[in-house]
């Protein structure tokens, strides 16, 4: 239980957020088909950004000129520092490779750069969306391996999994933490994962952007941290963006410790002239780095605070409803399966009855069916309304 002796007078009391074009908040008509319905799908957060970032964005702001701009020393010092203090991981400037774009348009790259069309690529489901679209779009073949729910909690179904491998599997887009369970997978488990993929010489592809958001006791472990005789071939992504609610600000790092690997996405770097940063996203990302630790750390008590109101009120006035066990992630995983509803009929009455929009399981794959996801990174007195908003309409449709 979270004693409140942090500030959280910020992540109580948030900005308005309606008509700052944010996808969120101003396009519920087009994405529910009323404007009145409490958005809590898309990732990311409703709270001011720290405050070392926006004085390091007004400050860049003074100087009239936005030219060119190289990445200094103390831009890659940051990330170094951040890895080595957060989780004590060693990482030298050589490993570090930076796609400007984001994560998604990182990995994009990574698929098109190390396999070939009809190669299979193995994603555990449920999973994110576009990570399943990547492999879809690019004419590879999309070879899913179902977690299973094992005590309200979600696990790698080990036997599944390495039924998967075969002569055409050629990569593992891993999600760690995991979107949309929230697991926090253990060393063990990435072990067990990376000697999988090195006997079938499989390359991971570890998208790790949720690896900042663990609950205050858990802490991450990175996959190319693990030794890199353990592994097979890999690359570990990060960003800013999720952690400090920079989304429109974005930013990736790639992490990789091979120099073959790293001269070939270079290369596709320099192809499609991606090597210049925004400079409002390298400003942002390095004041979040350098000077944001504790917003960081306040936050991360404050999600915990919302995900024990969450579970609390399922438990206690959404009899049938689970909140999946979790270690990460400003998401929660909500399981209705047990109240025998038909999923589109569920999803409806969110919407029409309940007033409120969460991202709709389905959408994560055919293991998403019965589930919904909601994001936790609200003010506390919105969650609340939301929570109460999906009760009354679960009594006034008879389902508890």
């Amino acid at each position: 239980m979270i004693i409140e002796t942090h500030n959280f007078k910020i992540f109580d009391n948030p900005p308005e957020r309606v008509n700052s074009d944010s996808i969120k908040w101003d396009r519920n008509i087009i994405k529910f088909g009323r404007a009145d319905v409490i958005p809590l799908w898309i990732a990311d957060m409703d709270f001011a950004i720290a405050e070392p970032i926006s004085e390091a964005l007004a400050k860049r702001l003074t100087h009239p000129v936005f030219g060119y701009s190289y990445r200094t020393e103390a831009y890659t010092n940051a990330i170094i520092n951040w890895l080595n203090q957060r989780y004590n991981w060693t990482v030298s400037r050589r490993e570090l490779l930076f796609y400007p774009p984001g994560t998604v348009a990182a990995i994009n790259c990574l698929v098109n750069l190390f396999t070939q069309p009809d190669d299979e690529i193995i994603v555990h489901t449920p999973a994110y969306p576009p990570l399943m679209n990547i492999v879809k779009q690019n004419q590879r073949k999309l070879v899913t391996s179902p977690l299973i729910k094992i005590d309200n909690r979600f696990e790698i179904d080990w036997e599944n999994f390495e039924s998967c491998f075969n002569k055409k599997t050629k990569m593992l887009i891993f999600c760690s933490p995991h979107n949309p369970t929230g697991r926090v997978w253990r060393e063990d488990e990435l072990l067990r994962i990376a000697e999988l993929c090195r006997r079938h010489n499989v390359m991971v592809i570890s998208d790790e952007v949720h690896a900042d958001l663990t609950l205050p006791k858990i802490t991450h472990f990175h996959f190319n941290r693990l030794p890199k005789c353990k592994r097979p071939s890999s690359v570990t992504l990060i960003s800013s963006c999720k952690t400090f609610n920079l989304a429109a600000l974005s930013q990736s790092t790639l992490i990789c410790d091979e120099p073959e690997l790293r001269t070939k996405i270079q290369w596709a770097i320099n192809t499609a002239q991606l090597n210049l940063d925004n400079v409002m996203s390298a400003t942002a990302m390095q004041a979040a780095y350098e000077s944001a630790h504790e917003w960081l750390d306040t936050l991360r008590n404050y999600l915990q605070k919302n995900r024990e109101m969450l579970v609390d009120f399922v438990n206690q006035q959404l009899p049938g409803v689970t909140v999946c066990e979790a270690e990460g992630t400003y998401l929660a995983w909500l399981d209705f399966n047990a109240l025998n509803v038909n999923h589109e009929a569920l999803a409806e009455i969110f919407v029409r009855d309940a007033g409120v929009g969460l991202y709709d399981g389905k959408m994560f794959g055919d293991a998403g069916s019965g589930f919904f996801r909601i994001n936790l990174a609200c003010s506390s007195r919105l969650l609340q309304k939301a929570l109460d908003q999906i009760r009354a309409a679960f009594v006034l449709k008879n389902l508890i």
